[in-house]
């Protein structure tokens, strides 16, 4: 049977944030009420969601079946691609990614890239495209594998050491990671966001009330006039929160913490 559309509703996006944020689905499960986070995953097929064991997230069902069926003969340089960054990602060896793309053994990967024009590349731990003849000889495909098998390294190094050339290799990235740590619900509300259910922030802004008036096109301010009977909020509350939000966004967040202080509230 024909799995619909997605279902993203105020639920799913909130398990979604969850999963984005680090919780596990039996943490997300209990949140929410359910048994375990088989019940969990119960409800998320209900709204044609599944979950992806490599990718630890729910994705839409019908994205999964596409991938399970897709037809790699029609499109032999997609599969190319594919091992070439499933290599890259080191998360996986020969063996297995001989198996998650349907080849019989490593072997017959190995002989298929090889077929393709692609050679293992002991510098990169990845195949690269080789211009003009391939050696052949019986054992290359045997080669290929060792070179290619992460159970397999011409010369073992110990866990220290190991620890060691991997913090080197990510001291260029800790700024990077480090501001994205302070940024982190920033992130996850830029990528995730709440579809428009979320409720409307109420600031308690201090200071005396004063009258400024503005030109702005009609049709913004009819957009105004309509947003504020229906969501049932003041205008004065729609541009405090749009003046807010935007000298956070470009500029004065340090200004908008200092004024705000312990006074801001969430009504």
């Amino acid at each position: 049977m024909e799995s619909g559309e997605a279902i993203y509703d105020k639920r799913v996006m909130e398990i979604q944030r969850g999963i984005a944020e680090g919780k596990t689905r039996d943490q997300l499960a209990q949140e929410f009420g359910y048994k375990n986070y088989k019940t969990l995953d119960i409800y998320m097929r209900r709204k044609n969601f599944s979950w992806d064991r490599n990718k630890k997230t729910y994705i839409p069902t019908q994205s999964r079946l596409k991938s399970e069926t897709y037809n790699w003969e029609t499109n032999p340089s997609a599969k190319v691609l594919t091992i070439i960054s499933l290599f890259n990602k080191k998360e996986e060896n020969a063996k297995s990614i001989a198996k998650k793309l349907g080849f019989s053994d490593h072997r017959e990967l190995a002989n298929y890239m090889r077929l393709k024009g692609y050679q293992w590349s002991s510098e990169i731990e990845n195949y690269q495209k080789v211009h003009g003849k391939i050696a052949d000889t019986s054992d290359h495909a045997e080669v290929d594998v060792k070179m290619n098998d992460s159970s397999f390294h011409s010369d073992e190094l110990t866990p220290t050491k190991k620890r060691r050339e991997e913090v080197v290799a990510l001291e260029p990235f800790i700024p990077l990671l480090e501001m994205l740590e302070r940024n982190k619900e920033k992130l996850i509300d830029m990528f995730i966001p709440d579809g428009g259910s979320g409720k409307v922030p109420r600031y308690m802004v201090p200071g005396i009330f004063v009258t400024k008036s503005v030109h702005m096109a009609n049709t913004l301010d009819q957009m105004v006039r309509e947003y504020s009977k229906e969501k049932n909020i003041s205008q004065r509350d729609i541009f405090t929160v749009a003046l807010i939000d935007f000298f956070q966004r470009y500029g004065y967040e340090s200004h908008v913490n200092s004024l705000l202080g312990k006074s801001r509230n969430l009504l």
